[in-house]
Order: C-alpha cells, then sequence, then structure tokens
C-alpha cells in the first residue's frame, strides 16, 4: 500500500510568467555595447500577477500588460531610456522574448516571503 504524503505545498494566489530573452534582445544590447558582446543566455526574469481563473486570462493580462515586463527587460540591459526601442507592440515582444504561463506557484518555503 502506498502511503499518502503526510503534507502537502501550499500555492500562492500568484500566476507567473516566465520571461526569457531571444535573438533580438541580444542583437539590440550588442549593437548598444559592441565591445562587450553578450551571448545568448537560458535564464529568465518570473513575474508574478494577480491569480486569474484560466491561462487564457492570463494571457488576455500580459497582451493588456506586456510593455511593463518590456520595458523591466530592457532595463536590465541598459538603463538609458532613449536607446530603447521606441515602438513596443506586442508582437515585438513576442519577437523579442520566450514566455510561458503558469498558473500553479507552489511555497515550498516555511519562511514568509518578502519583497525588496
Amino acid at each position: 500500500m502506498i502511503e499518502p504524503i503526510p503534507y502537502f505545498y501550499e500555492s500562492i494566489n500568484r500566476n507567473a510568467i516566465v520571461v526569457k530573452p531571444k535573438k533580438p534582445l541580444f542583437d539590440w544590447i550588442n549593437f548598444i555595447y559592441p565591445d562587450s558582446p553578450v551571448s545568448e543566455k537560458g535564464e529568465g526574469n518570473i513575474y508574478l500577477i494577480r491569480e486569474k481563473d484560466s491561462n487564457e486570462a492570463i494571457e488576455k493580462w500580459l497582451k493588456r500588460n506586456f510593455d511593463q515586463i518590456f520595458q523591466n527587460e530592457l532595463n536590465d540591459w541598459h538603463t538609458d531610456e532613449k536607446d530603447w526601442p521606441q515602438k513596443r507592440t506586442f508582437k515585438i515582444f513576442q519577437e523579442w522574448f520566450e514566455y510561458e504561463i503558469h498558473s500553479m506557484v507552489l511555497d515550498l518555503e516555511e519562511m514568509e516571503i518578502t519583497k525588496e
């Protein structure tokens, strides 16, 4: 007989959007800093948003709010906004970034979550 797990991990009331840069972002940053070329990296940022009812609702939220994420990603690489691409559409966001939507965010730790 399989013993039941005596505990479970608590989900938090957030959904996650994982954002990873793609080649166009690296092309842009390498144009800005030609003497310090950056190669593609596999790591991305995770954005937590208020919990939605479905992945479709998360996608809808992202289509309305993508520019907040786009600007944060650009700022991570280069803080001078005058050098940022001025035309930032959701289509361009999709060209510059890969993203994944996750509806379940589980907290494996007992310590409180803190914001910095």
